[in-house]
């Protein structure tokens, strides 16, 4: 998106993860940090706060925030279920809620804007892990992409998912 010349702005619960990439990034084209955590409505309000102080419309959302837990069913704690649950599929329904004017605003001219959830193989097949909240969250993702598709259509807002499988990251250092 930078590359191409879009105006990008990151977000991460790490600031200074994100301001590094961010700066990275603005190497090539612009991009902006923005640290927020989105597993609240707090975070995802001061996200939302801190983009529009910058801008009034957005082509292209993707909720790409995500968490893990593993540990036995007999053992599994319900804080563990939260975090993964509300990161996972709260996250994805409150932020594209309270971007909705950006999103409506990027379409105003009859074309389209877009959001783009980021699910997994594992919320369409059980994994062999338990990481109960993991796979129930990213099959709900698959859901709530299904269901706002449908209803933001009339809005000239295209909502897909990508479900992808593992690949090496941190989240995955634990499994």
């Amino acid at each position: 998106y930078v590359e191409n010349g879009a105006r990008v702005y990151i977000s991460s619960r790490k600031a200074g993860v994100c301001d590094g990439l961010a700066a990275k990034l603005s190497q090539t084209g612009f991009c902006q940090s923005l640290p927020a955590d989105v597993s609240s409505l707090a975070g995802i309000e001061g996200l939302v706060k801190a983009f529009q102080s910058s801008e009034d419309k957005l082509d292209v959302l993707i909720n790409n925030a995500g968490a893990t837990w593993g540990e036995p069913i007999d053992t599994y704690a319900e804080d563990g279920w939260d975090k993964v649950v509300d990161l996972n599929l709260k996250s994805v329904f409150f932020l594209t809620k309270a971007l909705l004017p950006q999103l409506r605003a990027a379409n105003a001219d009859g074309g389209y804007s877009r959001v783009i959830n980021v699910a997994s193989v594992n919320g369409l097949r059980p994994p062999a892990l338990e990481t109960f909240a993991y796979s129930a969250s990213k099959a709900g993702c698959i859901m709530l992409t299904r269901h706002l598709a449908r209803r933001l259509s009339q809005d000239n807002i295209l909502v897909n998912a990508i479900a992808p499988g593992p690949f090496s990251t941190k989240m995955m250092a634990a499994t």
